[in-house]
């Protein structure tokens, strides 16, 4: 498969870094991928949805802010991009960036008859750009109705771009269940360093000395264990953990299984900070 077009919904600091991050390459490999964006928002509005319709892949970067109101995670934005591709015949690829539910890829592509792929990105705010174009780790979870002919195509435009990053494939509901285990587990590892820090100005224990040591013996890394953070404030924040950690909550409420770790980890990051 020759892909000669490639679109972009959402062009917010993951999708931004996408779109730059996949310009940059082209020039490097010298391919003739033509890459569209489209973000309704920003700017005063980039480009149509009917500019992509024509694209072979869709990547959709699209906001899911946690809804106190719902409990869940608001996937209007999706929804109402699916639900159009839908009417509008759409025939590509669907690339899911967003973070959402387990099995809500499933159900995009069931509800819409589309080819979803569900592609977990990792990165921060403050170096979205470099975290994507340096990514070395690439997931692609595959909704049950998407061909293996579709799955391997994304894939051969990754490994074009990005030929030395490692593959994990699986289905939609592996990758969505990995991205928020991920970014939960990050969140009780800021929130348990918190409280050694704590118990360190308590104690009169040197924090940074007792942190470097526990570093040293190689079974922790040393991501997330910062205390104040890169925001110079105590607990977890940015765009990303706050609200993941408040979505797997509320599912793992509806599943009814154990969520005492998660519900205690919000409580406690509530007291420290209310951004």
């Amino acid at each position: 498969m020759i892909i000669m077009k490639i679109g972009i919904i959402g062009l917010g600091f993951v999708g931004g870094a996408m779109f730059r991050s996949f310009n940059e390459k082209k020039t490097k490999i010298e391919d003739s991928t033509e890459f569209i964006g489209y973000d309704k928002f920003k700017n005063g509005g980039i480009g149509t949805l009917e500019d992509l319709l024509d694209s072979s892949i869709l990547f959709l970067a699209l906001p899911t802010p946690y809804s106190d109101k719902l409990n869940e995670y608001d996937k209007s934005a999706i929804y109402n991009i699916c639900k159009k591709l839908n009417k509008k015949n759409y025939k590509g690829i669907v690339v899911l960036k967003s973070t959402v539910e387990p099995n809500t890829t499933e159900k995009l592509s069931k509800d819409y008859n589309l080819q979803i792929i569900h592609n977990p990105e990792f990165l921060t705010a403050r170096t979205a750009f470099e975290d994507f174009h340096n990514q070395s780790h690439i997931i692609l979870g595959k909704a049950s109705n998407c061909t293996e002919e579709n799955l391997n195509n994304v894939k051969e435009f990754y490994k074009r771009y990005y030929p030395t990053s490692e593959f994990s494939f699986c289905t939609s509901l592996e990758s969505e269940c990995m991205k928020l285990t991920a970014n939960c587990f990050y969140s009780v590892k800021v929130q348990f360093f918190n409280e050694i820090y704590m118990m360190c100005h308590r104690n009169g224990a040197n924090f940074d000395k007792v942190r470097e040591m526990v570093l040293k013996n190689k079974w922790v890394n040393p991501m997330h264990t910062l205390v104040p953070g890169p925001d110079n404030k105590f607990s977890y924040g940015g765009m990303c953990l706050p609200k993941d950690t408040n979505a797997l909550n509320q599912y793992l409420k509806k599943l009814e299984c154990p969520n005492r770790v998660l519900d205690a980890t919000i409580k406690e990051r509530n007291i420290f900070r209310s951004d």
